[in-house]
């Protein structure tokens, strides 16, 4: 018996398998279906950011209580984003042609459509994370590295494994870890595993054209990964800080996670673009949970900014776009994540900025800012990271007034699929659709990282 769909809940139904089954990225982060999503809260849902509490290092034996607020940071998540895909089918052609077999091919390709639109939505938020792995002795591709290789491609399973050291490092459980990189980086690392003595799971993967499992990261390969073009700022450390020193109070950006910084030193007119990266002198990671400073600069990821050439650019803005120097070589730049610094008080206590800090020490006035990579150049962000660090929500869609519709929901992934069919009288051409509204956040930019080959 030839494969029909009856009715409008298979056609649903059918859609939200083909496109789950497609789904990369959007399989590997927190995935909810939100009921609370309406034009009365502007398409918007806040969700909780997990508390942190500062250690307790008291040598002393002492059973005295020793009580912390609970600071829970939230940050906004817009559900803003409509995929969907339609499809029109005449009469002639449901005749002749529109056959089981051609439903199917034609559900596959739908299907692959709405997950990519959802799978590069959520890559734009991998793009948010602020740490960053690339040559192994500096930590920094050079602009040879870039001219020799311009996606900085990750070569051996050696190369990629740094990811989790660095996850370690950020104080990220050791579970539901994921990643996504280029094909090409795929197949190179593939390619360095076989004919090797590997145990059985990845021998299974490699069978089945998937990457292995490497240091407990779930490792895939995605078309989908962004690519972010520096501007044509210099990238030595010819920038500098010049507002004073800089930290803030986590009690005060637990919402946004990011802070502005000003910096001067570069030419009139050059660029800054979102997405670039940029370390700044005396300003190291920090282990939150062994209290002491890592071994290497805090990476900030440029959000946005502002100047008197440019004009604000919000960190709602899309990768890519250029913040420019005025015509004294100033700038204004949003930086994730802010510089919150342990053992300093918010007019509370320490207690706040000892669990949430992210740098060693404040940045001071003239501290001398290096730019990620050389100028106008391309990388393609590949990127680990902990489920929660990224939250997918989706909402129900409205009820159609006219023709047949249905709903399909994944409680796994959140996802909300509304099929609706109708018919044209004056044409003829009977139309299928699948639409599907969502929206996705990076919860916390110090949950993953990104990292490049060298």
């Amino acid at each position: 018996m030839a494969n029909q769909f009856l009715n409008a809940q298979e056609y649903a139904n059918v859609m939200l398998l083909m496109a789950k089954n497609q789904l990369v990225t959007g399989k590997l982060v927190s995935g909810r279906l939100e009921n609370k999503v309406t034009d009365e809260n502007g398409l918007s849902i806040s969700v909780k950011r997990p508390p942190r509490f500062a250690r307790n290092d008291s040598s002393a034996m002492s059973a005295a209580l020793a009580a912390q607020d609970i600071v829970t940071g939230s940050v906004n998540v817009s559900v803003d984003q409509y995929a969907k895909v339609h499809v029109s089918v005449g009469d002639i052609e449901y005749v002749q042609s529109f056959n089981a077999l051609m439903k199917n091919a034609t559900m596959k390709s739908a299907a692959s459509t709405l997950a990519t639109q959802i799978d590069a939505h959520l890559q734009r938020q991998v793009a948010k994370f602020s740490s960053y792995i690339g040559d192994t002795t500096t930590d920094w591709p050079t602009a040879a590295e870039f001219a020799a290789d311009a996606n900085l491609k990750i070569s051996t399973p050696a190369q990629f494994n740094r990811a989790h050291t660095r996850l370690m490092d950020l104080g990220v459980p050791n579970s539901d870890l994921a990643s996504t990189v280029l094909f090409n980086d795929g197949e190179a690392i593939r390619g360095s595993l076989i004919g090797g003595n590997i145990q059985g799971t990845n021998k299974t993967a490699l069978e089945k054209i998937q990457i292995p499992v490497l240091s407990e990261i779930d490792l895939y390969a995605t078309q989908q990964c962004p690519a972010v073009t520096s501007g044509t700022r210099v990238s030595v450390a010819t920038s500098l800080i010049d507002n004073g020193t800089l930290s803030v109070n986590y009690r005060d950006v637990k919402t946004t996670m990011v802070q502005t910084i000003h910096i001067d030193g570069q030419s009139s007119g050059v660029t800054i673009n979102v997405g670039e990266k940029i370390t700044i002198a005396g300003v190291y990671a920090y282990d939150w949970r062994n209290g002491v400073a890592l071994p290497y600069l805090q990476v900030f990821t440029v959000r946005g900014g502002a100047s008197t050439a440019s004009g604000s650019v919000p960190i709602t803005s899309a990768l890519g776009t250029a913040i420019t120097t005025d015509a004294g070589g100033d700038i204004d730049l949003i930086i994730s994540p802010p510089i919150i610094v342990p053992n300093t008080s918010d007019g509370v206590s320490t207690a706040a900025n000892t669990a949430f800090a992210t740098c060693s020490a404040a940045a001071v006035d003239g501290a001398a800012v290096t730019h990620l990579g050389p100028l106008s150049t391309t990388r393609r962000i590949r990127g680990a990271w902990h489920k929660e660090a990224i939250v997918l929500v989706s909402a129900k869609l409205q009820s159609p007034f006219t023709g047949e519709f249905s709903f399909a929901n994944d409680p796994e992934t959140g996802i909300s699929i509304r099929y609706w069919r109708g018919s044209d009288i004056s044409t003829g051409a009977h139309v299928h659709r699948w639409d599907c509204i969502f929206g996705a956040e990076n919860v916390d930019p110090l949950m993953g990282t990104e990292i490049s080959g060298s």
